[in-house]
């Protein structure tokens, strides 16, 4: 199996637009605060319209097929305070962040604590982020600003096609920030869904 980026073929299966509101992946990930810089790592466990199984044995950040990263960071958010009840913690973190999906055809040990590791390999598809609010859920649209076509399973797979016009994310974890004895590192780890944005691209205008 091997990504290679060319023109769909005769007979050859494309994994079709995913419906406005439907769910377009779903992922694990994991933002390490301390030490820093910050990263955030993940893997993919799911696509629509995607023949599986999408790891090379059993499920895990080491057989995952498809990774992410956060490759830009946006502004530092701010704090929402509401005086009424001081233990609601809401901030906004404003736009201009961006993750990408990378695919590797042979995917090796990865390292939380080595975001390097989960991005090898081919990048797919790179998103950029509206403004996050964060909370005890994270709700987030991306916009799709960037894709390249690759083969999978017999199938060409294409983000332009897939999410044309972006995600919605939205995820949770079981806690907040906390210290990790695992790779002795203070984060929060998170499962994640991204739900497919329909309508007419944000770049073309009413009259088109």
């Amino acid at each position: 199996m091997s990504a290679i980026c060319m023109p769909a073929m005769g007979g050859e299966r494309v994994v079709k637009r995913v419906p406005a509101g439907a769910i377009a992946f779903h992922f694990v990930l994991d933002l390490t605060v301390v030490p820093g810089p910050p990263e955030l790592v993940g893997y993919l466990g799911f696509i629509e319209g995607v023949d599986g199984p999408l790891f090379s044995g059993a499920p895990s950040k080491d057989t995952a097929y498809f990774t992410v990263r956060l490759t830009q960071f946006g502004p530092s958010s701010f704090e929402m305070p509401v005086e009424t009840d001081p233990e609601l913690g809401v901030s906004i973190i404003p736009p201009g962040s961006q993750f990408t999906v990378y695919f590797n055809d042979y995917p090796t040990s990865r390292d939380w604590s080595d975001a390097d590791t989960f991005s090898q390999g081919v990048p797919i598809a790179v998103f950029e982020e509206s403004a996050l609010l964060n909370g005890s859920l994270n709700w987030f649209s991306n916009r799709l600003i960037d894709s390249s076509p690759i083969q999978f399973n017999g199938q060409r797979i294409d983000f332009k096609k897939l999410v044309p016009n972006g995600v919605t994310v939205v995820n949770f974890g079981s806690r907040g920030f906390s210290f990790r004895e695992y790779n002795n590192t203070v984060g929060s780890s998170n499962a994640a869904t991204a739900i497919a944005i329909g309508g007419k691209l944000r770049d073309t205008s009413d009259d088109d």
